[in-house]
């Protein structure tokens, strides 16, 4: 007989249907589930890898500990919005100003203007790129501690920031240190983006347009990467902030198929007044995988007169002048390499002792600047221990059943204890850099890119899978 799988909390179903929910409330969803399953394997019928992981999760969420973990994690966060209220409110100045007027710009003006915004953030070299649910401030402080001189914020939904002061103390949180910061917006509606600006006010240097989240979610919700095919929305989206806002706009995009539709939106978006211009060089169909197309990027670079900044490709310390080089971008923006690694911001390679060290960081951080969701958490870790959790399962499979930060951090702190064994005994093996071929470990980087071997499985799709707004896309680079 097939395995069999059942619907999940937020209703969706998979072979074969569930009796239906109707109305029911979450909780009675999730007891509906449980006795489903139940029944399925007191029964002996075998179930899909997915629905074994669904039972045991519902097990435990039903379960006294579990209860008492939701607990401690009500308690955090009641905690965590009565410290936010203490600090500046993010309202600054959400009654609309009388608009400007529209902005069409002569590629002099756009450069002038731009450029005077590009030197008073420092003129970066390097910057830490907006991920979904993983530029979150812990891991921002992570990245300025080594050697990120801008980063901006994870991608932040304009509709929800703009409607939902839980969602804006969820997703934003002040610190002075964290500067200079660009706050990435996806939406397709200008005045909503607007409106989800003026509650940061002058907390942010700059706002960015998300044009390059390639994820299906994106497209159920028309932003994204999906509105290059709107070319005409995105200049008059850009036109409108422009006009209104209070700080710069930037935007970033993908490399459309046809080079010459690239180069047309490019210039049409610094006339409309955007100051940084980020170019990812893979279209959204290929998502993170393949060539970074370096000279599709400089052409835009050398169509523009304001600052364009490089995005994909870079997995190595050498990456950053070699991308500089091939592109003649003003910088480079790092994603999933710096999502592994933070310490190639500082031209330090990926070793798997080198990972010991930024995760023990990481959890520091977390407990300084707690994330609003544990699944962030895990979803870190699942990156920056890749190849330890490669090897021990038992923890793997641990890591991917435990619900809050608490218990994520404890299980790190065994896999960290092994590692600090096995690096001890293999000490040439554990600081051999693993950006290569040849490397004794395959990084979390190269999972993907024709190195294969040891992919962990059971967990880390799942948290990249569903934070913001109910339903986050999987991970990538945007």
């Amino acid at each position: 007989m097939a395995a069999m799988d059942v619907a999940d909390d937020s209703g969706s179903c998979h072979a074969p249907e569930p009796t239906p929910a109707g109305g029911m409330p979450p909780i009675g969803r999730r007891q509906e589930n449980l006795r489903q399953l139940t029944e399925l394997s007191e029964a002996g019928e075998p179930l899909s890898k997915r629905a074994t992981k669904r039972l045991a999760r519902l097990q435990f969420l039903t379960s006294d500990e579990g209860k008492e973990s939701k607990k401690v994690q009500r308690q955090h966060k009641r905690e965590k919005r009565k410290h936010q209220a203490s600090l500046p409110q993010l309202s600054a100045s959400t009654a609309p100003t009388p608009p400007r007027p529209p902005l069409f710009l002569t590629p002099a003006d756009a450069g002038a203007r731009a450029y005077a915004f590009w030197r008073r953030i420092g003129a970066p070299k390097r910057v830490l790129a907006p991920m979904v649910n993983q530029s979150e401030l812990a891991f921002r402080m992570l990245a300025r501690r080594h050697g990120a001189p801008l980063v901006y914020t994870q991608m932040l939904h304009s509709a929800s920031f703009a409607k939902e002061l839980s969602y804006r103390q969820d997703n934003f949180e002040i610190l002075e240190a964290d500067r200079p910061l660009v706050a990435q917006f996806c939406g397709d509606d200008g005045p909503t983006i607007e409106r989800a600006a003026r509650h940061l006010g002058n907390l942010v240097d700059a706002i960015d347009l998300n044009c390059g989240c390639p994820q299906a979610i994106a497209k159920r919700g028309h932003y994204g990467a999906y509105l290059l095919d709107e070319p005409d929305l995105i200049v008059t989206i850009v036109r409108h902030l422009s006009s209104t806002v209070d700080v710069p706009v930037c935007v970033k995009i993908r490399v459309l198929p046809n080079a010459e539709d690239t180069l047309k939106l490019a210039l049409r978006l610094q006339e409309a007044g955007c100051v940084i211009l980020t170019v990812h060089g893979r279209t959204r169909d290929k998502k993170s995988r393949g060539e970074c197309d370096w000279p599709a990027i400089k052409a835009v670079k050398d169509a523009l007169t304001i600052p364009v900044i490089a995005n994909g490709g870079v997995e190595s310390p050498e990456d950053w002048l070699a991308c500089l080089e091939a592109t003649g971008c003003d910088a480079v923006m790092s994603s999933e390499g710096a999502l592994e690694n933070p310490s190639l911001f500082e031209d330090t390679p990926t070793t798997r002792a080198g990972q010991i060290v930024l995760a023990e960081e990481y959890l520091a951080l977390i407990r300084e600047h707690r994330p609003s969701s544990a699944a962030t958490v895990k979803s870190h870790v699942f990156k920056l221990l890749y190849m330890a959790l490669a090897e021990y399962t038992d923890l793997r499979s641990a890591l991917g059943s435990v619900t809050s930060i608490e218990d994520i951090s404890a299980v790190v702190e065994q896999l960290l204890a092994r590692e600090r064994a096995a690096a001890a005994a293999s000490a040439d093996a554990y600081a051999s850099r693993c950006d290569s071929t040849d490397a004794p470990f395959v990084s979390w980087y190269r999972r993907h890119r024709g190195t294969g071997g040891n992919e962990p499985t059971g967990g880390e799709e799942e948290c990249a899978e569903g934070c913001a707004e109910g339903r986050t896309p999987q991970l990538e680079t945007d």
